[in-house]
């Protein structure tokens, strides 16, 4: 008997043992391999994540502001939202990449047409399953290893770069490393912590450091960018060594619980196998051809709105280029995304299975349209302030990252909440949404009166309803689905929600590269198209004016945030709306609200009475 073969006939003699259909044989090793993580070892394991995740968040605080400060460095500021365009699309294509690449590179054994109808797969239960051979820990120790190398790359592209274009490489190169840790962290934590703290821990991993790199965040992007500082290419160079020791230790520790589960025979040895079976097995496990047809798509559609979206952008619409590209993009490779992943792919990018989960495609159309609103209200706030404030650079960083800040501390004060007192999570995902849109509404007030209290509050509130928005949307559409596609279900909701930065990224980019220089000619008519250019390539030259010039060009910049914002508050509704379409459950010591069992696979005993009946009955 196989050791596949082993594991399946454990489950299906222990009654105990929770199994969902179709569960593939590497989730039921993860279950088996809890016995790996003994208390000494999880500890060391949520080390790793700490230090891991602080250089995450240290990066995710700074990274933005020299990137904004080098762009104005080199005059072309208003090509940095194109930038910020493909770097959406590489974060959006990521999520699902990384997923599918740690998923294929970590199986031992792949047979030769992935043995999906091999009759030694098909047990009494009636799986017909792949043959997954390696356990997940295997998987999640690919994620930081390459997340580390395009980081390090990344960096040490931008340190030395002398031109614009330079900068995107290296931004566009880091943001692949970006995508890489943030769903690896996601999956380590998904599959060692239960429903009931879940939240708190992935909360922590991912925004607890905020705490204290709010203060630490200004303090070393305006020491840098100072007269006579080092320079921002200085902490792209100091990032780069520092990742080495932020992510080793995740990596050391992913290894041991590998070769540790090897020594207990939880991972079979690998069975040689002709390299081009290797290669054509990896390919389809990965989805290649539906990757690169989505990021065509996403590429072809957005990269032209951004290029073309206004005077002073690197093309114009007259050029025949930017309408073929987004013809192409939208009437022939989307068209073949969905062709190919509907009838031609073995592994789909997201499975079918798990997008018709009520649950879980709620939760990822408000992540698409929650994205959407932030990145239209978001994406330009800080070249807004740099010309409507007398801030000096570490105020601005403090003030653009007043909303991670609070996003935060809110969804960790719910997710404490909602643990102790085993709460469901559908009402307050209902009321944060309702809440971050009244924050965007106020942003109408805000942005006309420069106040310093109004644009705080405007952060405040965002921060507010989107950080329970995003805690609670991400545990519903974890615990709706079985253990075997949590790590699908996770993928789905980034790669919505990086999909609507897309969208918002390459609108945002577009409506300012448009209308700003109008703005900016009605009401400074005596400026010429040089220095309409210069205003908009580097918003802190506003700073040097005086009187009724300086009030004018502060009206230019107020309403083309207007008009960012218009569409903003319009999409911030339909969030709302989609919050009131998934099923509740509370959240208890379980892996899920589908198969109700603790993370080794047994049956929870406190669980039947306290999960919603739809969401147990529910086909996924």
């Amino acid at each position: 008997m196989s050791l596949d073969e082993k594991v399946h006939d454990a489950h299906e003699r222990d009654d105990s043992l929770v199994e969902a259909p179709g569960t593939q044989t590497g989730v039921l090793r993860v279950e088996a391999i809890q016995a790996v993580w003994g208390t000494t070892s999880k500890i060391v394991l949520f080390i790793s994540i700490a230090l891991a995740s602080y250089m995450y968040i240290l990066d995710n605080g700074t990274n933005w502001a020299w990137a904004s400060y080098a762009s104005i460095q080199f005059g072309h500021y208003q090509q940095f939202a194109a930038i910020q365009c493909a770097m959406a699309i590489l974060l959006a294509i990521g999520k699902p990449l990384f997923a599918k690449l740690t998923d294929a590179a970590g199986r031992a054994e792949v047979s030769a047409s992935s043995r999906a109808l091999h009759p030694r797969l098909t047990t009494p239960l009636g799986h017909r399953r792949a043959h997954v051979s390696m356990l997940r820990c295997q998987r999640q120790l690919t994620d930081p290893q390459l997340a580390l190398f395009f980081y390090v790359l990344g960096y040490v592209v931008d340190a030395a770069t002398p031109t614009m274009a330079g900068l995107g490489a290296g931004l566009c190169i880091w943001e692949l490393g970006f995508s890489g840790l943030q769903i690896a962290l996601q999956i380590v934590i998904a599959d060692v912590v239960t429903l009931r703290w879940r939240p708190i821990v992935s909360g922590l991993s991912t925004g607890g450091w905020y705490f204290i790199n709010f203060y630490a965040n200004g303090q070393i992007t305006s020491r840098l960018t100072a007269a006579g500082g080092p320079g921002w290419r200085w902490g792209y160079g100091i990032y780069a060594i520092c990742y080495l020791p932020a992510l080793l230790p995740i990596i050391f520790t992913l290894m041991w619980a590998q070769r540790r589960a090897k020594a207990q025979g939880l991972i079979p040895k690998q069975e040689p196998r002709p390299f081009k079976t290797t290669v054509h097995n990896f390919c389809s496990e990965v989805d290649f051809v539906g990757l690169f047809l989505l990021a065509a798509s996403l590429a072809l559609v957005f990269l032209p709105i951004v290029l073309a979206g206004g005077a002073y952008a690197t093309t114009t619409w007259h050029n025949p280029a930017v309408p073929a590209m987004m013809v192409i993009g939208g009437a022939v490779t989307f068209p073949a995304f969905v062709f190919w992943e509907a009838r031609m792919a073995q592994h789909p990018v997201i499975p079918w299975r798990v997008l018709g989960n009520r649950t879980v495609l709620a939760g990822c159309a408000i992540n698409f349209f929650d994205f959407i609103s932030f990145y239209l209200s978001y994406n330009e706030l800080y070249g807004f302030v740099s010309a409507t404030t007398r801030w000096d650079i570490g105020n601005l960083v403090y003030f653009t990252n007043a909303q991670s800040l609070c996003l935060t501390f809110f969804g960790l004060g719910w997710a404490v909440f909602a643990g102790i007192f085993k709460t469901g999570y559908r009402r307050a995902l209902i009321a944060a949404l309702a809440i971050r849109l009244l924050g965007i509404g106020i942003m109408f007030y805000a942005r006309s009166h420069q106040s310093t209290g109004a644009l705080v509050m405007t952060q405040i509130i965002q921060g507010m309803g989107g950080g329970i928005a995003a805690f609670a949307s991400q545990i519903g559409a974890q615990g709706a689905v079985p253990h075997q596609d949590v790590a699908l279900a996770t993928a789905a909701l980034l790669l919505s929600a990086e999909l609507g930065n897309v969208v918002g990224t390459a609108a945002a980019g577009a409506i300012w590269n448009n209308r700003l220089p109008a703005e900016i000619a009605k009401y400074v008519p005596a400026l010429n198209s040089t220095q309409i250019a210069g205003f908009v390539g580097s918003p802190t030259l506003v700073r040097g004016l005086t009187g009724q010039e300086y009030t004018a060009m502060v009206s230019a910049y107020s309403a083309t945030m207007h008009t960012l914002l218009i569409p903003a508050i319009v999409f911030a509704v339909f969030p709302l709306l989609a919050s009131f379409f998934v099923q509740d459950f509370r959240l208890l010591d379980i892996q899920n609200a589908v198969e109700v069992k603790r993370l080794d696979g047994r049956k929870a005993a406190d669980a039947d009475p306290s999960i919603a009946p739809a969401v147990l009955e529910e086909k996924v």
